[in-house]
Protein backbone atom coordinates (compact mmCIF):
# COMPACT_ATOMS: atom_id res chain seq x y z
CA UNK A 1 0.00 0.00 0.00
CA UNK A 2 2.89 2.64 0.56
CA UNK A 3 4.26 1.40 -2.75
CA UNK A 4 1.19 2.36 -4.41
CA UNK A 5 0.32 5.82 -2.23
CA UNK A 6 3.73 6.87 -3.43
CA UNK A 7 3.22 6.12 -7.16
CA UNK A 8 0.06 8.05 -6.72
CA UNK A 9 1.80 11.17 -5.87
CA UNK A 10 4.42 11.04 -8.36
CA UNK A 11 1.06 10.16 -10.98
CA UNK A 12 -1.49 12.96 -9.43
CA UNK A 13 0.59 15.85 -10.47
CA UNK A 14 1.56 15.20 -13.67
CA UNK A 15 -1.68 13.81 -14.82
CA UNK A 16 -3.34 16.65 -14.14
CA UNK A 17 -1.05 19.48 -15.34
CA UNK A 18 -2.14 18.99 -18.71
CA UNK A 19 -6.08 20.21 -17.22
CA UNK A 20 -4.38 23.42 -16.37
CA UNK A 21 -5.30 26.93 -17.79
CA UNK A 22 -2.78 28.19 -19.11
CA UNK A 23 -1.83 32.02 -18.19
CA UNK A 24 -3.61 34.19 -20.68
CA UNK A 25 -2.03 35.29 -23.96
CA UNK A 26 -2.61 38.48 -25.79
CA UNK A 27 -3.93 38.15 -29.23
CA UNK A 28 -2.42 40.50 -31.67
CA UNK A 29 -4.01 43.63 -32.77
CA UNK A 30 -6.30 44.18 -35.54
CA UNK A 31 -4.07 46.31 -38.76
CA UNK A 32 -6.39 48.47 -39.90
CA UNK A 33 -4.61 48.40 -43.43
CA UNK A 34 -4.89 44.75 -43.74
CA UNK A 35 -7.87 43.20 -44.83
CA UNK A 36 -11.13 41.22 -43.09
CA UNK A 37 -9.21 37.98 -44.43
CA UNK A 38 -5.82 39.24 -43.40
CA UNK A 39 -6.81 40.24 -39.74
CA UNK A 40 -8.86 37.02 -39.33
CA UNK A 41 -5.54 34.88 -39.97
CA UNK A 42 -3.28 37.45 -38.05
CA UNK A 43 -5.95 36.58 -34.80
CA UNK A 44 -4.91 33.08 -35.58
CA UNK A 45 -1.20 33.77 -34.88
CA UNK A 46 -0.46 33.15 -38.53
CA UNK A 47 0.63 36.55 -39.66
CA UNK A 48 2.81 39.12 -38.57
CA UNK A 49 0.61 42.36 -37.75
CA UNK A 50 3.23 44.90 -38.78
CA UNK A 51 3.77 42.72 -42.36
CA UNK A 52 0.54 41.47 -43.57
CA UNK A 53 1.54 39.71 -46.45
CA UNK A 54 4.17 37.68 -44.12
CA UNK A 55 3.32 34.83 -42.86
CA UNK A 56 5.43 32.84 -40.54
CA UNK A 57 8.54 34.38 -41.68
CA UNK A 58 8.43 34.34 -45.23
CA UNK A 59 6.40 36.13 -47.89
CA UNK A 60 3.29 35.74 -49.57
CA UNK A 61 2.92 36.01 -52.67
CA UNK A 62 0.07 37.48 -54.40
CA UNK A 63 -1.50 36.00 -57.33
CA UNK A 64 -0.63 36.90 -60.95
CA UNK A 65 -4.63 38.75 -61.67
CA UNK A 66 -5.63 39.49 -65.13
CA UNK A 67 -8.41 41.82 -65.09
CA UNK A 68 -11.86 40.52 -66.45
CA UNK A 69 -12.97 43.10 -69.72
CA UNK A 70 -16.05 45.69 -69.52
CA UNK A 71 -18.63 46.26 -72.27
CA UNK A 72 -20.09 49.04 -70.60
CA UNK A 73 -18.77 51.91 -72.58
CA UNK A 74 -19.38 49.86 -75.84
CA UNK A 75 -22.67 50.31 -74.66
CA UNK A 76 -22.69 53.58 -73.83
CA UNK A 77 -21.15 54.41 -77.50
CA UNK A 78 -24.27 52.73 -79.07
CA UNK A 79 -27.08 54.16 -76.97
CA UNK A 80 -25.68 57.61 -77.50
CA UNK A 81 -25.43 56.98 -81.46
CA UNK A 82 -28.76 55.75 -81.24
CA UNK A 83 -29.91 59.53 -78.94
CA UNK A 84 -28.28 61.44 -81.60
CA UNK A 85 -29.69 59.54 -84.29
CA UNK A 86 -33.42 59.99 -82.72
CA UNK A 87 -33.58 63.44 -82.05
CA UNK A 88 -31.60 64.93 -85.27
CA UNK A 89 -34.41 64.98 -87.88
CA UNK A 90 -34.15 65.80 -91.27
CA UNK A 91 -35.51 68.25 -92.95
CA UNK A 92 -38.72 66.49 -94.85
CA UNK A 93 -39.51 65.47 -91.15
CA UNK A 94 -43.67 65.98 -90.77
CA UNK A 95 -44.66 67.79 -87.48
CA UNK A 96 -46.11 65.63 -85.07
CA UNK A 97 -44.36 62.45 -86.58
CA UNK A 98 -43.23 60.05 -83.59
CA UNK A 99 -40.04 58.87 -86.04
CA UNK A 100 -38.32 60.53 -88.64
CA UNK A 101 -35.47 59.58 -90.98
CA UNK A 102 -32.22 61.59 -89.66
CA UNK A 103 -30.58 64.05 -90.75
CA UNK A 104 -27.57 64.02 -92.90
CA UNK A 105 -25.51 65.93 -89.28
CA UNK A 106 -27.08 63.35 -87.50
CA UNK A 107 -26.36 59.92 -89.62
CA UNK A 108 -22.40 61.39 -89.20
CA UNK A 109 -22.52 62.06 -85.78
CA UNK A 110 -24.45 58.66 -84.63
CA UNK A 111 -22.36 56.62 -87.01
CA UNK A 112 -19.53 57.94 -85.90
CA UNK A 113 -20.54 56.39 -82.08
CA UNK A 114 -21.31 53.44 -83.17
CA UNK A 115 -17.97 53.19 -85.36
CA UNK A 116 -16.43 54.34 -81.64
CA UNK A 117 -18.08 51.65 -80.31
CA UNK A 118 -17.00 48.69 -82.42
CA UNK A 119 -13.78 50.12 -81.95
CA UNK A 120 -13.72 49.67 -77.96
CA UNK A 121 -15.80 46.23 -78.58
CA UNK A 122 -12.65 44.86 -80.34
CA UNK A 123 -10.19 46.35 -77.79
CA UNK A 124 -11.97 45.06 -74.88
CA UNK A 125 -12.39 41.92 -76.31
CA UNK A 126 -8.29 41.85 -77.54
CA UNK A 127 -6.54 43.48 -74.45
CA UNK A 128 -6.20 42.56 -70.82
CA UNK A 129 -4.79 44.40 -67.62
CA UNK A 130 -2.74 42.45 -66.27
CA UNK A 131 -0.89 42.41 -62.58
CA UNK A 132 2.02 40.63 -61.62
CA UNK A 133 4.63 40.47 -59.11
CA UNK A 134 6.40 43.48 -59.62
CA UNK A 135 4.35 45.22 -62.45
CA UNK A 136 1.65 46.48 -64.43
CA UNK A 137 1.04 45.39 -68.20
CA UNK A 138 -1.01 45.50 -70.72
CA UNK A 139 -0.98 42.38 -73.14
CA UNK A 140 -3.26 40.65 -75.59
CA UNK A 141 -5.04 38.06 -76.19
CA UNK A 142 -4.03 37.67 -79.96
CA UNK A 143 -5.34 34.56 -81.41
CA UNK A 144 -5.54 32.90 -77.90
CA UNK A 145 -9.07 31.99 -76.32
CA UNK A 146 -7.00 31.04 -73.11
CA UNK A 147 -7.08 34.12 -70.83
CA UNK A 148 -4.38 32.79 -68.72
CA UNK A 149 -1.52 35.08 -67.95
CA UNK A 150 0.71 32.96 -69.46
CA UNK A 151 -1.32 32.53 -72.99
CA UNK A 152 -1.28 36.28 -73.36
CA UNK A 153 0.78 38.06 -75.47
CA UNK A 154 2.63 41.75 -75.72
CA UNK A 155 1.17 44.54 -76.61
CA UNK A 156 3.79 46.06 -78.22
CA UNK A 157 5.33 49.41 -77.75
CA UNK A 158 3.41 52.36 -76.44
CA UNK A 159 2.45 54.68 -79.34
CA UNK A 160 3.32 58.16 -77.16
CA UNK A 161 6.16 57.55 -75.61
CA UNK A 162 7.36 54.55 -77.07
CA UNK A 163 8.95 51.41 -74.69
CA UNK A 164 6.80 48.34 -73.63
CA UNK A 165 3.85 48.53 -72.00
CA UNK A 166 4.81 47.61 -68.28
CA UNK A 167 5.11 50.02 -65.56
CA UNK A 168 6.75 48.12 -61.88
CA UNK A 169 4.17 49.19 -59.15
CA UNK A 170 7.30 51.31 -57.25
CA UNK A 171 7.00 53.99 -59.67
CA UNK A 172 3.49 54.80 -59.50
CA UNK A 173 2.54 58.82 -58.67
CA UNK A 174 -1.19 58.67 -59.02
CA UNK A 175 -4.33 56.81 -59.80
CA UNK A 176 -8.03 57.79 -60.49
CA UNK A 177 -10.96 56.83 -62.61
CA UNK A 178 -12.72 59.66 -64.72
CA UNK A 179 -15.49 60.62 -63.30
CA UNK A 180 -15.55 57.96 -60.88
CA UNK A 181 -15.01 53.99 -60.04
CA UNK A 182 -18.06 53.51 -60.27
CA UNK A 183 -19.33 54.77 -63.92
CA UNK A 184 -15.82 55.12 -65.52
CA UNK A 185 -14.88 56.41 -69.02
CA UNK A 186 -11.34 56.36 -68.35
CA UNK A 187 -8.62 54.81 -66.15
CA UNK A 188 -5.95 56.70 -65.39
CA UNK A 189 -2.56 57.05 -64.21
CA UNK A 190 0.85 58.51 -63.44
CA UNK A 191 4.29 56.50 -63.21
CA UNK A 192 8.02 57.73 -63.34
CA UNK A 193 9.25 54.77 -65.08
CA UNK A 194 9.28 56.90 -68.42
CA UNK A 195 12.44 59.07 -68.89
CA UNK A 196 11.72 62.10 -67.49
CA UNK A 197 12.39 63.70 -71.18
CA UNK A 198 9.42 62.37 -72.24
CA UNK A 199 7.35 63.71 -69.30
CA UNK A 200 5.78 66.14 -71.26
CA UNK A 201 5.30 64.30 -74.55
CA UNK A 202 1.21 62.96 -75.52
CA UNK A 203 -1.09 63.93 -72.31
CA UNK A 204 1.55 64.51 -70.14
CA UNK A 205 1.57 68.02 -70.13
CA UNK A 206 -1.49 68.16 -68.82
CA UNK A 207 -0.92 67.32 -65.36
CA UNK A 208 1.99 68.16 -63.62
CA UNK A 209 1.10 67.09 -60.32
CA UNK A 210 3.25 64.97 -58.85
CA UNK A 211 5.88 64.42 -61.78
CA UNK A 212 5.51 61.49 -63.98
CA UNK A 213 4.64 60.20 -67.24
CA UNK A 214 0.53 60.40 -67.58
CA UNK A 215 -1.76 57.56 -68.91
CA UNK A 216 -4.96 57.36 -70.03
CA UNK A 217 -7.04 54.51 -71.48
CA UNK A 218 -10.66 53.95 -71.99
CA UNK A 219 -12.62 52.04 -69.31
CA UNK A 220 -12.54 48.84 -71.33
CA UNK A 221 -11.77 46.84 -68.44
CA UNK A 222 -13.24 46.23 -64.30
CA UNK A 223 -12.86 49.23 -62.64
CA UNK A 224 -13.67 47.62 -59.54
CA UNK A 225 -10.71 45.29 -59.59
CA UNK A 226 -8.67 47.50 -61.28
CA UNK A 227 -9.22 49.30 -58.15
CA UNK A 228 -9.02 46.53 -55.52
CA UNK A 229 -5.31 45.41 -57.15
CA UNK A 230 -4.21 49.31 -57.13
CA UNK A 231 -4.70 49.09 -53.33
CA UNK A 232 -3.15 45.80 -53.11
CA UNK A 233 -0.08 45.82 -55.26
CA UNK A 234 0.53 49.44 -52.94
CA UNK A 235 0.83 51.51 -56.20
CA UNK A 236 1.21 55.32 -54.77
CA UNK A 237 -2.15 57.47 -54.87
CA UNK A 238 -2.19 60.90 -54.45
CA UNK A 239 -5.24 62.28 -52.20
CA UNK A 240 -8.11 64.77 -53.59
CA UNK A 241 -7.71 68.08 -51.58
CA UNK A 242 -10.82 68.31 -49.51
Amino acid sequence: MKTLATLLVFIYPSATSAFVIAPSITAPSINSDASLKANTILKMGLLDSTAPNKVKGFERKIPDVVIDPSYELPLLAVATGMFVLLTSPGNECVDDSLICAPSIAGIIQGGLNFIFALFLTFQAGRVRFVFDDTSFELKTTGNNASESDDALGSSGENFVVGGKNRWDYDTFVNWEFFPNVDTPLLIYFKETQTPEENWNEGPGKLDKKGGGQLHFFPAIANAQQLKEQFEIRGCAKIENDE
